[in-house]
């Protein structure tokens, strides 16, 4: 008679057991924070650090920026502003993740500053921090998905020399790539995770095919007196205000690392798994930014050329490996990892709306809040922001210029909607209002958050200066104008009825205590 080895059996048994658990506890985290759990969690460490890291994709964000600190230091403005830059969005995700640790919803920022405020502040602290969080993400998807666009064009211009792309072609591009992002995102959500990996390593493998190819095959390199110490500033501002302007434009290679919280009620054990992502993918972004800038600096052949080209990058290429061939097979691959960032960015923003609506921050909340039944995706949420992605690209039509300025203004937007709960819990007192997640700063976080702090007050100012004075209708900048109309935006929708209606995400629980921890862990 055959028999049944029921030994081999227990390990499989306990290890469903153990992910019951997990699942079981990762629910009840959930609704101790007013919530119940509505989207499969399918996203893996790997996959979701994919997806985060689609987004910053720092060492490529590089050319989006590089201009500004390429005219205002040359090869050392770009390289040191980099470098500074990314110390400090370091030290700002720090103070990020450990609030993630401890509130790991899909809400994020506004779900942060509403737990950490006083019952009289609450709901405006968390409705503010949620419209600019939200609007500055629709800003940064705007950016990835028009960046791409404008490489479709000028490829499609190198082969045809008597075709000159207009700004309305340009736009109907980037409406049929943000909508094919939205379709699958929609219609195929279960093929995200595995395509976030794909992304992933097909940008770590760019990475490393770029960087050899720029050193190997260039000709003529730049000396390292050049790239490291020969300043050269254009700008018209005095060296410091010139430097500190650089550092702030830098910080668009690190944007976005608040991606990984969007997903939080996507993937097994958050308070654990979200801000290790948040730090793995600050730590790859410097290992691979820092090192690509180098590269071009050093085998950039003109820098003048690459600051003045539309679409530096596959000047870059040209110059380094003399083939037109060459050139556009990596301009190619660098469109399929901008691709996924778009797709990524597009993720992370409908995740972040449906949960506002969820909590009724927004206009036509109910709608935007649901979950399809068959899909288990926020469907209604993604396309909303699909159509107003397509409408902003509207202004590129318009105005290059105008289009720009928003896309700066998501940088300060976005930081600022990170600097709001960390504020408020340094001023409330840290040991008094966070509570304890699986990653803690202690002590160390008193100077992560008024780091935070001093440093988003200090760049509101810094954002505002025009890159170039004195300042022409040309050079002007037009990110007061941006955060003004913010302002009056958000005032308006709080003013005009929602400070009656939005009550913020948790009506009664203000201070959970994850049941996994021990009462010894939390109390005062």
């Amino acid at each position: 008679m055959a028999t049944v080895d029921t030994g081999s059996l227990r390990p499989a048994s306990m290890e469903a057991d153990m992910k019951n658990e997990g699942a079981n506890r990762d629910q009840e985290i959930l609704r101790a924070q007013g919530h119940i759990e509505e989207m499969p969690r399918q996203f893996s460490l790997l996959s979701i650090l994919g997806l985060a890291f689609c987004i910053t994709n720092s060492w490529i964000a590089i050319f989006a920026t590089f201009q500004q600190p390429l005219n205002a230091g040359g090869g050392p403005g770009v390289f040191y502003a980099l470098l500074v830059a990314s110390i400090a969005c370091f030290i700002i995700t720090l103070g990020l993740a450990e609030l993630a640790s401890a509130y790991p919803t899909c809400g994020g920022q506004y779900h942060f500053a509403f737990m950490l405020s006083t019952p009289n502040t609450r709901a405006f602290a968390a409705f503010v921090t949620g419209w600019l969080s939200i609007l500055a993400w629709i800003l940064c998807t705007a950016a990835s998905t028009i960046y791409l666009a404008q490489m479709f064009a000028y490829l499609a211009a190198a082969y045809h020399e008597d075709y000159t792309p207009s700004a309305w072609q340009i736009w109907l591009v980037y409406v049929a790539i943000i909508t094919l992002c939205a379709a699958i995102l929609c219609f195929l959500s279960s093929v995200i995770p595995p395509l976030e990996k794909a992304f992933f390593f097909c940008s770590l493998v760019g990475f490393v095919v770029f960087v050899i190819t720029v050193l190997s095959t260039t000709s003529h390199k730049h000396s390292a007196y050049t790239v490291l110490a020969d300043f050269n500033n254009e700008s018209g501002w005095s060296d410091g205000v010139a430097f500190m302007i650089s550092c702030g434009t830098a910080m668009y290679a690190f944007i976005g690392t608040d991606s990984a919280i969007h997903i939080s009620e996507e993937v097994p054990m958050p308070t654990k798994t979200v801000p290790q992502t948040m730090c793995l993918t600050m730590v790859i972004g410097i290992v691979t930014s820092i090192p690509w800038a180098l590269s071009f600096l050093f085998a950039g052949g003109d820098l003048e050329a690459l600051g003045s080209s539309a679409q530096p990058i596959m000047l870059l290429f040209q110059q380094a490996t003399q083939s037109f061939a060459t050139s556009t097979f990596f301009t190619c691959w660098l469109m399929i990892i901008y691709f996924g960032a778009t797709l990524s960015c597009l993720a992370a923003t409908g995740r972040q709306t449906w949960a506002f609506a969820r909590d009724n921050g927004l206009p036509f909340s109910t709608w935007n809040a649901i979950v399809h039944d068959k899909l288990r995706m926020p469907v209604n949420a993604t396309v909303s922001c699909t159509i107003v992605i397509s409408l902003y690209g509207i202004i590129y039509v318009g105005s290059t210029t105008a289009f720009n300025s928003f896309i700066s203004a998501s940088i300060l937007v976005m930081n600022v909607s990170y600097a709001i709960p960390q504020g408020i819990a340094l001023f409330r007192g840290r040991q008094k209002v966070i509570t304890r997640g699986q990653f803690r700063l202690g002590a160390f976080g008193y100077f992560v958050n008024g780091f935070t702090v001093m440093r988003v007050a200090m760049y509101v100012v810094f954002f505002c200066f025009p890159f170039q004075y004195p300042t022409t209708v040309q050079s002007m900048n037009y990110v007061s104008v941006v955060a003004a109309g913010i302002i009056f935006i958000v005032s308006g929708l709080w003013l005009g009825g929602k400070r009656k209606t939005f009550t913020g995400p948790v009506s009664k629980v203000t201070r959970f205590i994850p049941f996994f921890l021990k009462y010894s862990d939390v109390k005062s």
